[in-house]
């Protein structure tokens, strides 16, 4: 027995030094981004003088972000691409996952992909995740799933938010699947505030549309990032029967929003003059951060205004500068984030704590949502002209870690929108300008959670 326990020792010894040398050390220096990609980007690419094939509309409150999945994903007549982080169980989970389930039985061809590691729908309801790999129509992949001999792999997430829906609609955005997202009318729980783009194609071949799916396509395709669900069918039969009954219910009990004879996108959209797609690279190491450098580079372009809305902001050395540089130009520069009273993120909030003093040094004007629920969105305005939205938190995670994407919308008229939508939460927000007001219990508990974190609250959750 000594001899066993002498080896196994050694064993575990080695297996920490390779986690330690793989896992660790990789993330301790940043990825640059190539000079090939640096030197590939053009402000001027993202803005247009005419409108293009795409239109474009906000998709603000939780009700219309869940009436607005569900109208798309039934009037789907070929295939449905949908990407999600997170699906957490619930009433809009079961009727998101049934109308999958309808769109199937209709001969609808549907690939799902979640994240492998947080995105609830595998590891914590299997008979969901085998319901759907039970019907013949559906395809279900899960991103980085969990590896113990890739240790470079562990703190990689799928966090993008997104439906594809034949070859014309796309809705994309900062939303997961789950109750907390959509105000249903039968949850009473506290509410993540956020938005989505939709996106509707004319016609044209330059379409948005077809970066997003040859994205996921290239997700996909890679046997080193996704791996197939094994199925279940017995056990998920009768899960599927259970969603089918649930959805066909809600239906019957709600006409209206399955009702496509006055469906008018065009009238519902406004014209956009370009709408791009940007995003980071898919490997689940650590990865260059393209996404954050090209909103860097169009943030930089701005002339009259910046409003830069996040659910926490963490700047690294390379954020910090940015808005460094951004708060001492002559524009108009905000941040609105949540307040530290009710930000539901408690690693990312400590860590925003910590550097909460260095922003109110940049120049920018800080503003703090109060409530009554919490600010998911991540969404940005330049100039009053060029909008992006997606799954992109101002924080390293998403910079070096996170599959993450943001729609570019070059549209007066939808930034309008957008502008509108912002007031409302800016209304409800303080200007920060000295110690953050907290409940003693918030206050000590961020205390205790930024000695041993600090910066690294930020690199440990996603959302």
């Amino acid at each position: 027995m000594g001899k066993v326990r002498k080896w196994l020792l050694r064993a575990a010894a080695v297996y920490l030094i390779y986690i330690l040398c793989t896992g660790v050390l990789p993330f301790l220096r940043s990825k640059a981004v190539p000079a090939e990609f640096a030197g590939s980007i053009s402000v001027d690419s993202f803005y247009g003088d005419s409108p293009c094939c795409d239109r474009v509309a906000l998709v603000e409150s939780p009700a219309e972000g869940f009436d607005t999945r569900l109208h798309i994903l039934d009037e789907a007549e070929e295939r449905i691409d949908v990407s999600y982080y997170a699906i957490e169980m619930g009433t809009c989970a079961d009727l998101f996952l049934g109308g999958l389930l309808d769109a199937a039985d209709r001969g609808v061809q549907v690939r799902l992909l979640v994240d492998g590691q947080f995105g609830g729908l595998t590891r914590a309801h299997p008979a969901y995740a085998a319901a759907l790999g039970a019907h013949p129509n559906i395809e279900l992949k899960l991103y980085n799933p969990p590896r113990p001999l890739r240790p470079w792999t562990w703190n990689g997430r799928l966090h993008d938010k997104y439906i594809l829906v034949d070859d014309r609609l796309l809705l994309l955005g900062g939303r997961n699947i789950g109750d907390k997202y959509f105000d249903t009318g039968g949850y009473s729980g506290q509410l993540s505030y956020d938005r989505d783009i939709l996106v509707y194609r004319e016609g044209g071949a330059d379409s948005v549309l077809f970066q997003v799916r040859a994205y996921m396509d290239g997700i996909w395709e890679g046997e080193e990032v996704c791996q197939p669900f094994s199925k279940d069918t017995r056990r998920g039969l009768r899960q599927r029967n259970t969603l089918e009954q649930q959805y066909r219910q809600f239906q019957a009990e709600n006409p209206a929003l399955f009702d496509h004879s006055g469906d008018d996108y065009p009238a519902w959209t406004c014209a956009a003059n370009r709408v791009a797609f940007i995003h980071n690279d898919a490997d689940p190491g650590p990865k260059p951060p393209k996404a954050g450098y090209t909103l860097a580079q169009l943030l930089l372009s701005a002339r009259q205004s910046v409003v830069l809305q996040s659910p926490y902001v963490v700047p690294d050395r390379q954020l910090g500068s940015l808005l460094a540089a951004l708060g001492q130009r002559d524009i108009d520069a905000a941040i609105l984030t949540n307040a530290p009273a009710i930000a539901p993120n408690w690693l990312a909030c400590a860590a925003y704590l910590a550097d909460r003093e260095q922003l109110l040094e940049t120049g920018f004007q800080l503003w703090e949502y109060g409530g009554p629920h919490s600010i998911h969105a991540k969404s940005y305005c330049i100039d009053s002209r060029l909008s992006l939205i997606g799954s992109y938190n101002l924080d390293p995670r998403s910079a070096y870690l996170d599959t993450e994407l943001l729609l570019a919308v070059d549209s007066l008229e939808f930034a309008q929108c957008l502008e509108q939508a912002q007031a409302q939460y800016f209304a409800q927000a303080s200007q920060a300008q000295g110690p953050a007001a907290l409940p003693f219990h918030r206050r000590i508990l961020f205390a205790l959670l930024a000695l041993p974190l600090g910066e690294l609250g930020a690199w440990l959750g996603a959302s």
